[in-house]
């Protein structure tokens, strides 16, 4: 075996360490989910940089002449445009760090949710071992699905209220409802399961044979499920990326838009289904009182899933006519038609929002008016922490506006601004990860992170738009990237982040 052969092996040991393991990972339930998995995959990723120093050293030792005097300059070369601005993020970080009036707190993340320096510096060194070692195989990808599946049936049982795990015993009622799975607070299980479902749908999307189209789309339903019965709203905006976003991929052939007619047939089945579920099994289950409980009390909506699914019938049927698997290329203007569309949709909620918030006008959009009028209540009070937020950034001056007041000291500089506030809160978080980002490490900072997702996206676009895998990890991180908007960065979800988007980087070596 020779020296890549066994840091590629390395790597595939990492996968397993964290794409299948670390999110099934607990010690104590929820009391210490936090820290045990913050642990979990520190000591794994020191663990896996380690064993690869030292393979290195005994390269060099073992045969010097490898060891190229312009080594540096040929690396450096090989750095792509997201590479740079991996770098660059983290370099903010740590002037970010340096500069901060709270450096041990910069450094650690103990005044927040341990995303400090120290933190991010394993991420950034993961990002880069997995993105430049990782020989990907399609295994990989369904090992982290099949892990992915079981945190969602776990998810699952805990909507009936069945608590499997045993994790809820000791929980305060007040609690029990907003913990599930192996994962904790709602919200940062559906962030993990936006990943799954944008992996699970693509997969089918693009399955080939019939087994695999028979699994995935299993998969595929498990995942719809999850999601929605983890009754959390950043659900929605995952979602959302999801269905927006996916015909820009499929509509390349009759056959692909069939496959998105029968995912979001599937889908609103799903979500009739749920609603069937919360009248037959009534105080049996969570229930659901948000955006999926208003679609699925809408009267005509049993009358629209038939019909989608009658239309995917009957064009099955005329399609086994005619003999024909349409598997024909589309014209162009098919996805231009839904660029349109999509930019209409963006229009549409730009006046709705200003209708709501400016006009005054929020009784037209009934129960919507939650979602659409912007306050201090918005959001579970989202709406107040991140008025707040942007009120001490305004009052930073110009270098902390630019690196940012340390990263992971949020709670500290809205401390006071935030005390004796009426919800008798204490924040330590933006929810929102762009906001905590632009008041931790700065404009360029933000900037920083919004270039890689930027580049992860428009070199995924081009180097795997034949790579099904590929593209089920470009989803998984817009997905993530999308409820981020209401979410926040913790080292329960994040890992698998950072390990997709190295991941992701990895298949375009592969193609390349």
């Amino acid at each position: 075996m020779n020296q890549y052969d066994f840091k590629a092996l390395i790597l595939v040991v990492y996968i397993i360490l964290i794409g299948v393991i670390f999110p099934l990972v607990v010690k104590d339930a929820y009391f210490d989910i936090l820290t045990v998995k913050y642990y979990y995959f520190c000591i794994c990723t020191i663990g896996m940089i380690i064993i690869l120093f030292f393979c290195y050293l005994f390269t060099v030792k073992t045969n010097f002449s490898m060891v190229k005097p312009n080594g540096m300059n040929e690396s450096l070369k090989k750095l792509s445009k997201m590479d740079y601005f991996v770098l660059l993020f983290y370099c903010i970080a740590v002037i970010s760090t340096i500069t901060s009036s709270y450096v041990f707190e910069s450094f650690w993340g103990n005044e927040g949710r341990f995303t400090g320096l120290f933190l991010i510096t394993w991420y950034v060194l993961s990002y880069f071992c997995v993105s430049k070692f990782l020989k990907f195989k399609k295994l990989y990808l369904n090992l982290i699905l099949i892990a992915g599946l079981i945190v969602c049936i776990f998810g699952i049982t805990d909507y009936f209220k069945l608590d499997i795990l045993g994790f809820k015993i000791r929980l305060m009622d007040a609690q029990k409802d907003i913990f599930t799975s192996t994962l904790g607070n709602i919200n940062t299980y559906t962030a993990y399961v936006g990943m799954i479902t944008a992996i699970a749908t693509v997969l089918y999307s693009k399955a080939e044979n019939k087994l695999q189209l028979l699994l995935y789309y299993l998969c595929m339903i498990i995942t719809f499920f999850a999601i929605i019965m983890g009754v959390s709203d950043n659900a929605y905006l995952s979602l959302f990326a999801l269905f927006v976003f996916l015909p820009l991929y499929l509509f390349k052939n009759i056959r692909g838009i069939k496959r998105y007619l029968i995912i979001l047939a599937s889908f609103f089945s799903v979500i009739q289904t749920i609603a069937w579920i919360n009248v037959w099994f009534g105080d049996r289950v969570l229930g659901i009182d948000g955006l999926f409980g208003v679609i699925a009390h809408f009267s005509y909506f049993p009358y629209i899933v038939l019909a989608i699914w009658g239309i995917i019938g009957v064009w099955y049927l005329i399609d086994f006519k005619h003999h024909k698997d349409r598997s024909e290329e589309c014209d162009k203007w098919i996805r231009m038609v839904w660029f349109g569309f999509i930019g209409l949709t963006f229009l549409s909620i730009v006046f709705v929002l200003y209708d709501c918030n400016i006009a005054g006008n929020e009784e037209r959009y009934r129960s919507f008016s939650n979602y659409l009028v912007f306050n201090d209540d918005w959001g579970t009070h989202r709406g107040y922490i991140w008025r707040n937020a942007m009120e001490c950034f305004r009052e930073l001056p110009i270098w902390k506006k630019l690196v940012g007041f340390g990263p992971e000291t949020f709670g500290i500089l809205i401390m006071n601004k935030t005390a004796n506030n009426p919800y008798h809160e204490l924040f330590d978080s933006a929810h929102n990860e762009y906001i905590h980002l632009l008041t931790t490490v700065g404009i360029v900072g933000l900037m920083a992170y919004l270039g890689i997702l930027i580049s992860f996206i428009k070199n995924g676009i081009k180097q795997q738009i034949s790579n099904p895998y590929g593209i089920a990890i470009l989803f998984a991180v817009i997905c993530y990237s999308a409820q981020a908007f209401v979410n926040l960065n913790l080292p329960i979800v994040t890992p698998i982040f950072w390990l997709l988007l190295g991941m992701g980087v990895a298949v375009s070596n592969s193609n390349s």
